[in-house]
């Protein structure tokens, strides 16, 4: 089990990273909807705790994807007037009194679909609505892949090993963790590439509205007596398809307008 926890996200991200490559915009626009590394850790929560600690679990990230949209915008707001710490202090912040609230909140699936949904819907089109000048030069790293796979695995490793002593909410909670949206958006903000790091945390809510789907199904469907990984497979389409419809339609309200540029 340890052997596949250490390898199925470095898999996973050298799959997404070469379709980036070959497909190009089309497919960078809906790979935030796969919830790479929740999305792994729920299974093997599945794996190692049961179908109820798990479905429980997955009603929890459902709740949590709204925490990662309230992080992605608070961070966007602040991209231009803020450094890096200010403004990523400000937006951990609100993603730690945000989970702390949620775990006040019913373990129930249609009251954490429609607050989801909801914020999420709210975000994208405020979202949207921030618009910054184009870098003079794309933000790329060469180290970007194998920091994500290492900060990505080690994650999964974490969760999946203390989710037994924490339950079933932390664990759905700390799955959602903005990780690696926190790390990129940080790198970009601090070199200056702040319309690289707006494109990250904009598609880390548009992303968001996907991992909804997909926290949905499996918290609805391992209620019933269908196996594990068929289940997580259905999960992840679903959660693509909305994410891809999603993506063409904010995309395509927000450069249907004119642009206008923050000041910096």
């Amino acid at each position: 089990m340890l052997l596949l926890k250490l390898t199925i996200a470095p898999l996973l991200l050298l799959l997404i990273n070469y379709a980036q490559k070959r497909l190009g915009s089309f497919v960078s626009g809906i790979i935030p909807g796969l919830p790479i590394t929740s999305g792994p850790i729920s299974y093997f929560i599945a794996l190692e705790q049961g179908k109820l600690f798990v479905s429980n679990s997955a009603v929890a990230s459902l709740y949590g994807m709204s925490g990662i949209g309230l992080f992605c915008f608070c961070y966007a707001a602040m991209l231009t007037k803020y450094s890096v710490i200010k403004a990523l202090f400000a937006a951990l912040t609100l993603w730690c009194l945000f989970s702390v609230f949620t775990l006040v909140l019913p373990i129930n699936i249609a009251l954490a679909c429609v607050i989801s949904l909801s914020v999420l819907f709210t975000l994208a089109c405020a979202s949207s609505k921030l618009q910054f000048a184009p870098d003079v030069k794309p933000f790329t790293a060469a180290w970007e892949l194998p920091v994500k796979m290492l900060l990505v695995t080690s994650f999964i490793v974490l969760v999946t090993f203390i989710s037994a002593n924490i339950g079933a909410m932390w664990s759905g909670l700390l799955s959602t963790f903005p990780v690696i949206l926190a790390v990129m958006g940080c790198i970009a903000h601090a070199s200056d590439k702040k319309f690289s790091a707006y494109k990250v945390l904009n598609g880390g809510i548009i992303g968001s509205l996907g991992g909804c789907i997909f926290f949905a199904v499996i918290a609805l469907a391992l209620k019933f007596n269908f196996v594990i990984w068929q289940v997580y497979a259905a999960a992840a389409v679903c959660s693509t398809l909305f994410t891809i419809i999603m993506s063409h339609y904010i995309n395509r309200k927000q450069f249907a307008k004119p642009v206008t540029v923050l000041n910096t």
